[in-house]
């Protein structure tokens, strides 16, 4: 899940990809639903437990209202009245009272229920109801009915999905649903502890969350890489944030801007779940309050330790005051999750002063006094009226925990989730691996464990780990509708083709709601994919032009591009504006009294150097010793100049040779090997017309200049040559082992 080995360059791309071709795979719907033949044109996601469509069409026009018959949901009309003018341009008032023919009611009924059980919490404790359940009835008004608001919201988002608007004419199906989710935890998780995430990206992922049901979005808040919740009772958290695989170090946030997050989530029907690591993943926090989460005159303290010092009573007053400030901030949520997995007890253990408390508190092993910690934590967050959260890696004891703490699985190579369930715990269902072949898939299959119905499975969370806000935002995102399908409706069915087609229509919709400004974009590189270049579409050499466009003529779009929001104040777009550096462009919407009608569009673009040049895309061999899959030879060849596109081997010497597949006449080379300011490469190059016999050309083997992005360049006389060998003799940056790091070989025929 977080480790590097699993998560780190390679792992990065993987999931990317996975994500990718998650937003085009299968297609579901219940098995006791209609065929696809009676879909009636709906794109729905997830489908409801029960459609009912009949002719004709309710039309929306400029008096219909969206009527909030309890004063608690005007806030929703006004925020439905906002989402149907951005996906139709149709602008709606909202009033409160009864409802009249023409208009949309928005109506609360505690008395409504599921058909069947939910398994929920209440009271902080896991219990089965019938709550939650919304109706649409959509006749000569569109009528939303739910158990709550969070329900009657999720009514509103079958609404949106079902709009019509074409040749002008906004309209309805007159249709009857009637939904529910399968258990309460329909979830996301969003990691902002490990790369820096705006609060605007994650009200988009909000906004995507309530347009698909997503019931709730844990925040992974802290991590190795940053502590991201604003302390009061301890400012110095946050003081010892860095970036995760480059990037943008994770921010603290405000707690103003925090607390309307969770307001902004509240109104929409969303849930935002806190999560704080603990003890491990934790070293932005131990790193900067060593004194009271660490102990640095220990062995092993401060930089070293994988985890806080559980083996400290003093420990816990720190957690409780960090846990009681989270909960103030989170009231909403009636989950706290504390982490505890991928814990590394060995520096611990090995300390004079653990093995001191074990025996004098009569504990048996590092084991048992990790139960201990989850014990003391669960009483701390039981304290502020939520139920514990936990990965699975945590030390549990069912006889104490079963009914107090639920348990995350994720990876389960041992059919953890079925272990679980048997020693009875609650679990929510969090796959690495999808453990069966996807149109399989359901929230009751977690990794090789398949559960039932009458499992405490309370719902199932889609991970988005180490995502910039980039990638989360144009990205991950895309992910939520397959896995939300069969997580809200696990009876649901694929027909690949049909889901892929309402993943389109929806996908379409969900833009014009969290970013609606499309960005065209002209001198973007164009790479052969077989090259295995990875650039997300966003790289551009030498310029690059952009046109923004928006779905509301009467809008005009403001830009920026530093990376700050648009405002009223920034340039307004009247011609297609150019880059010729690296830059975070964002766009928004705005109306002509200079209010903000929607999120701005954000993208990262970055300047490369690309070229095609006489080696490019060539064959080539190597001594061998790559080192991973990710960094391979080709990459040597691929015309890019960029670190992350280089071919890694060790230990070093190793060499690559270039077959330029003809015979040419050349007088300069270009070599690039990796730069980071400090280290440096000793290598030669060398050219043969045969591949047998070789010239050296160029000799760097006593260099100690630094690399740099510039490269090295080597002139020489004019030879005719085929092949071009790199020999890398050094790498200075790790001399144990001697890895060597070509970024890229470029050769010039003479003139």
């Amino acid at each position: 899940m977080k480790s590097p080995s699993m998560i780190g360059g390679a792992g990065i791309r993987m999931m990317t990809a996975a994500l990718v071709l998650l937003a085009g795979m299968g297609t579901c719907w219940a098995q006791n639903q209609t065929p696809r033949a009676d879909r009636h044109g709906l794109a729905l996601i997830p489908w409801p437990k029960s459609v009912q469509v009949a002719p004709g069409e309710l039309v929306l026009g400029q008096r219909t209202r969206i009527v909030a018959t309890q004063a608690q949901l005007k806030p929703l009309a006004d925020i439905l009245a906002g989402e149907i003018h951005l996906i139709t341009g149709l602008r709606l008032s909202t009033a409160q009272g009864a409802g009249a023919p023409g208009d949309i009611v928005l109506a609360i009924d505690p008395q409504l229920r599921a058909d069947r059980d939910i398994l929920t919490v209440r009271d902080q404790k896991v219990t089965s109801a019938r709550d939650y359940a919304h109706t649409l009835v959509v006749n000569d008004r569109a009528v939303v009915t739910g158990f709550d608001y969070r329900a009657v919201a999720e009514g509103t988002a079958t609404l949106l999905q079902a709009l019509r608007s074409a040749d002008g004419k906004t309209s309805l199906p007159r249709l009857t649903v009637k939904d529910w989710p399968e258990a309460d935890f329909m979830a996301i998780m969003v990691d902002v502890g490990r790369q820096d995430i705006p609060i605007t990206a994650l009200k988009q992922s909000v906004e995507a969350c309530r347009y698909y049901k997503v019931r709730y979005c844990q925040l992974h808040l802290s991590d190795d890489q940053g502590w991201t919740f604003p302390s009061t009772a301890y400012p110095k958290l946050g003081s010892r944030n860095t970036a995760a695989h480059g990037g943008i170090p994770p921010r603290v946030y405000d707690l103003q801007e925090l607390k309307e997050l969770v307001a902004f989530a509240d109104a929409r029907g969303v849930t935002l779940v806190p999560e704080m690591e603990t003890p491990g993943h934790s070293g932005a926090a131990r790193l900067a309050l060593p004194d009271l989460l660490d102990d640095p005159d220990e062995p092993g303290g401060e930089a070293h330790l994988a985890l806080m010092n559980i083996a400290n009573d003093e420990l816990y007053p720190v957690l409780g005051t960090l846990v009681a400030e989270i909960s103030a901030v989170f009231k909403s949520s009636p989950y706290f999750h504390i982490g505890c997995d991928e814990t590394n007890f060995s520096v611990l253990a090995q300390r004079p002063k653990t093995k001191a408390y074990l025996e004098q508190h009569g504990i048996k092993g590092i084991h048992e006094l990790f139960v201990q910690h989850i014990q003391r934590m669960d009483k701390i967050v039981r304290k502020h009226g939520k139920m514990t959260i936990v990965w699975e890696g945590a030390a549990l004891d069912a006889d104490t925990m079963r009914d107090t703490v639920i348990v995350m699985p994720w990876v389960g190579d041992n059919r953890t989730a079925t272990r679980l369930q048997k020693e009875g715990f609650t679990t929510i269902t969090v796959p690495w691996n999808m453990g069966v072949p996807w149109p399989q898939w359901s929230m009751y299959h977690c990794n090789l464990s398949v559960l039932s119905r009458q499992d405490k499975v309370i719902g199932a969370m889609l991970p988005m780990w180490e995502m910039s806000a980039d990638a989360l935002v144009n990205q991950y995102l895309k992910g939520i509708p397959n896995r939300q399908e069969r997580t809200w409706g696990p009876d649901n069915a694929f027909v690949e083709d049909e889901l892929n087609q309402r993943i389109a229509v929806t996908g379409a919709r969900l833009s014009r709601l969290i970013h609606p400004v499309t960005m065209e974009v002209e001198g973007l590189v164009k790479l052969d994919p077989q090259r295995g270049v990875e650039l997300g579409g966003t790289a551009f050499n030498k310029e690059a032009a952009i046109r923004f466009a928006g779905p509301l003529p009467d809008a005009v779009i403001h830009y920026t591009v530093d990376g700050s929001e648009p405002t009223a104040a920034s340039p307004q777009y009247r011609e297609p504006i150019t880059l010729t550096k690296d830059a975070t462009v964002q766009a928004a919407l705005f109306d002509s009294a200079g209010r903000a009608l929607a999120f701005p569009s954000r993208q990262t673009y970055r300047r490369v150097d690309f070229e095609e040049n006489l080696t490019t895309g060539k064959p080539v061999t190597i001594s061998g010793g790559t080192q991973d899959d990710v960094h391979k030879a080709e990459l040597a060849v691929d015309g890019l100049v960029a670190r992350d596109s280089s071919w890694w081997a060790a230990p070093g010497p190793q060499w690559l040779s270039i077959d330029l597949e003809k015979a040419h006449s050349l007088d300069k080379v270009a070599v690039y090997t990796y730069w980071d300011g400090r280290r440096y490469y000793q290598y030669n190059v060398e050219l043969s017309a045969d591949g047998k016999a070789w010239t050296q050309v160029a000799d760097m083997s006593r260099n100690t200049a630094a690399s740099s992005e510039q490269g090295d360049w080597h002139a020489f006389a004019p030879m005719s040559a085929r092949y071009v060998r790199v020999n890398l003799l050094k790498g200075s940056a790790h001399p144990d082992h001697n890895p060597v790091h070509l970024v890229e070989v470029r050769v010039y025929e003479a003139k």
